[in-house]
């Protein structure tokens, strides 16, 4: 009995010794907003609260800030709005994602200069061009509290780029984004850094790779999969906040001696009425919603179109609009549905978020053919030939019941992020056109005024 007493006297002395040196750090993480403005207003008052109560608060998000909402993608200054709204809720840091290039290189690089906190990316090079004073990583203190935030962006498409129109990346030299952690491993040896966090824009399984591979990281705040967690996984933790806003999550944890001692993960669900708002900044939200122009009537359908059926509207329409043989859209550059009743610009570029240009091709039969077995991704198609898959993959076109020879010409048209991206299988485009393909599905609608549209049980090749 005197044992136990004395091992309990000398865990609780210990107990205290830990207590009294642990720090309480507080992170609010967000995600894949596509400029969703909406619920920003419910922000500022959780971080606001937090801090009141004395706690080290960080505010950090996970990339693709911009792309995907038309109030911001169409303001005079593409994305201020985002910027805007980050800088009065007090963003402490984000990493480049791979929407952040949508509105180009000069874009972007005049959005930074107007943030109030620092944009970083560890395995990517601006050379000497608009985006070379983006930094690797950043180290943010609080209350004497040291984070070290090192970023990465995926690189998943063709060249190892990440999934942006090729032209926005053009001369931006992108690396390995898990092989870039090698670079910071001495990092873990500088004292006055209590965490070491990689903020990524890389997806659950890249997040997971980086704790597999790198001791000494020991959170990875991650976008980019849209998932939702918050858990220990190897030797650290991960955490992802979802997407377009909905939710803020709330990660409160005990550190001693730079380590994680205790881990709380919480998911703020942002379409909460009860939570508190900002006046100031829901009016300054409501303001950038006033633009009438997205707002008018160009159009009307009659039902609620799933994504296929929405392809089918797109494709026709630019099909009819560029007077083409064949139109193929790709299913990922398809962000929304055409829902019943009245038609608006908003709608439009809700669908269509991208900014793509467009391009005609003549080119032939064999052409075309080999193009459409290079071109994996699932895609939407409108077409005035008939066209006939065989089992073997080969594709037959018919023009009024007749095959179309090989060398015979067949016009054909594609937004440029698909024809930039596989460039390598086309010939050089006939001719690009002035405007966007959104910019086109509006002039379809206006030349429709009065119609209802139904694509109902429409089928896709």
């Amino acid at each position: 009995m005197k044992l136990f007493g004395k091992n309990f006297l000398l865990l609780s002395l210990l107990w205290s010794l830990i207590s009294s040196g642990q720090e309480k750090v507080v992170i609010f993480s967000i995600n894949d907003m596509h400029s969703r403005i909406e619920n920003f207003s419910k922000i500022k008052p959780l971080i606001d609260k937090e801090k009141r109560m004395g706690n080290k608060v960080f505010f950090v998000s996970a990339g693709d800030i911009f792309s995907g909402n038309p109030v911001v993608d169409n303001y005079s200054e593409k994305g201020f709005p985002i910027i805007d709204l980050l800088n009065r809720t007090g963003l402490d840091v984000s990493v480049v994602g791979n929407h952040e290039f949508d509105y180009g290189q000069k874009i972007l690089s005049d959005r930074i200069s107007q943030a109030n906190f620092p944009f970083i990316c560890a395995n990517f090079s601006g050379g000497k061009g608009e985006l070379s004073n983006v930094k690797g990583y950043e180290i943010i203190e609080k209350d004497g509290f040291s984070i070290a935030y090192i970023g990465a962006v995926e690189t998943g498409n063709f060249g190892r780029y990440p999934l942006t129109h090729p032209k926005k990346v053009k001369g931006l030299f992108f690396t390995n984004p898990i092989k870039v952690f090698e670079n910071y491993e001495k990092i873990n040896e500088n004292s006055e850094i209590d965490l070491v966090i990689a903020l990524t824009h890389l997806g659950k399984s890249g997040d997971e790779k980086i704790l597999e591979n790198f001791n000494y990281i020991d959170l990875v705040i991650g976008g980019h999969s849209n998932h939702i967690y918050g858990k220990k996984y190897k030797n650290g933790y991960m955490i992802m906040s979802g997407k377009n806003l909905e939710m803020i999550s709330k990660t409160t944890m005990s550190v001693y001696e730079g380590k994680i001692i205790d881990f709380l993960f919480e998911k703020i669900d942002l379409s909460n009425e009860g939570l508190v708002k900002d006046q100031n900044i829901e009016l300054l939200i409501q303001k950038y919603k006033d633009s009438p122009s997205l707002y008018k009537k160009i159009g009307y359908s009659s039902v609620n179109h799933t994504k296929g059926e929405t392809g089918c509207f797109y494709t026709k329409a630019i099909r009819e609009t560029t007077n083409v043989d064949i139109v193929i859209q790709n299913n990922g550059g398809i962000r929304n549905n055409l829902k019943k009743g009245i038609i608006r610009p908003i709608d439009i570029y809700t669908i269509d978020p991208f900014g793509n240009g467009l391009d005609n091709f003549l080119i032939t039969s064999a052409e075309l053919n080999f193009f459409l077995k290079k071109y994996s991704k699932r895609y939407y198609i409108s077409s005035s030939l008939n066209i006939e898959k065989k089992n073997n993959g080969e594709i037959k076109f018919y023009r009024n019941g007749r095959e179309i020879g090989e060398d015979e010409k067949i016009s054909f048209a594609m937004n440029d992020y698909i024809s930039n991206t596989y460039s390598m299988y086309l010939p050089e485009p006939l001719y690009s056109y002035p405007s966007t393909t959104a910019e086109y599905l509006i002039k379809f609608l206006n030349n429709h005024i009065g119609e209802k549209l139904n694509f109902e049980n429409c089928s896709n090749f």
